[in-house]
């Protein structure tokens, strides 16, 4: 098969596109019918014409070939980062402050309006190039098919689904925002989407869906839960040089892929950074693809 009709090039089929808009349609649904706004902490919001306005909670970023492949690969990262650290974080606040719709389906808006995702890890290239290496793993069992673009055919959203105002980091999330973003949205997202694989970033994120997925008593095979380290600051791993076979690993098997990842545009929000962190993806790549070694 040439990359002209693999995965994640031209429009899935009828099928598959209609269960796409049915699970974003129903998740879309169920933020709204939950109407939940943490009343701990200080959740971000948006001043709305002088009034304080909590930014809702959000579905899932959904590629457009998402159910027409497999393995079906749903990711997590922990949450957005919408304290008032950038400029362009009180831009989206304004924004999603004064469109609900807009503010629930941000992740997918800014996809087809040719916007970067605004989740961290996913627009610096981290999220994607772990999907490949998943995809790669699964290929030795199942015989996966590369995707042209991987942003075609995965899921991604945070866990957490708001942001504290005054503090980025993920120690500053209440224990009380976590269970009840497992139980009110993470959960359903599960169920909806059906993953064959989910890819949890960050200790808490991967305990906090290791429980939602034994909760859910799935009667077949449940999804497949892979753990990675966030990829926040890493300095050890960004200064430590690669052993020979650690090169010929990156250079061989990983860097090929970073082909299949959309571009970044010219938005200043959105810059690869995982290129400078081979270091990070050949430790995957050791627990998840032995064999390369």
């Amino acid at each position: 098969m040439s990359d002209a009709d693999a995965p994640g090039s031209g429009s899935p089929s009828g099928t598959a596109a209609y269960a796409r808009s049915t699970a974003l349609a129903r998740l879309r649904q169920n933020v709204k019918r939950q109407g939940f706004v943490p009343t701990e902490g200080n959740p971000a919001y948006a001043l709305i014409d002088g009034r304080k306005t909590t930014l809702p909670a959000y579905v899932p970023y959904v590629g457009r070939w998402y159910f027409a492949y497999r393995p079906r690969i749903l990711c997590y990262a922990i949450n957005q980062n919408l304290s008032k650290h950038t400029s362009w974080t009180d831009e989206w606040a304004a924004k999603w402050g004064r469109d609900t719709d807009l503010a629930i389906d941000r992740l997918n808006r800014a996809a087809s309006d040719g916007e970067p995702i605004a989740v961290k890890p996913y627009v610096e290239g981290f999220i994607p190039l772990v999907a490949l290496l998943a995809i790669v793993r699964h290929r030795q069992v199942e015989g996966a098919e590369l995707p042209k673009l991987v942003d075609e055919v995965i899921a991604v959203t945070n866990f957490v689904k708001f942001s504290t105002s005054d503090d980025a980091s993920s120690s500053s999330i209440f224990s009380s925002w976590w269970r009840e973003c497992a139980k009110r949205y993470v959960a359903r997202e599960t169920v909806a989407l059906k993953p064959d694989v989910i890819i949890a970033f960050g200790q808490k994120t991967v305990s906090a869906l290791s429980q939602v997925v034994k909760d859910l008593s799935f009667e077949a095979h449940p999804p497949e839960t892979l753990a990675c380290r966030f990829p926040g600051r890493m300095p050890s791993i960004k200064a430590r040089p690669l052993t020979d076979t650690e090169e010929r690993v990156w250079r061989d098997h990983i860097l090929p892929l970073v082909g299949r990842i959309r571009p970044p545009n010219e938005n200043a929000y959105h810059r690869w950074r995982m290129l400078s962190f081979p270091g990070y993806f050949v430790d995957i790549a050791r627990g998840w693809l032995p064999a390369l070694f």
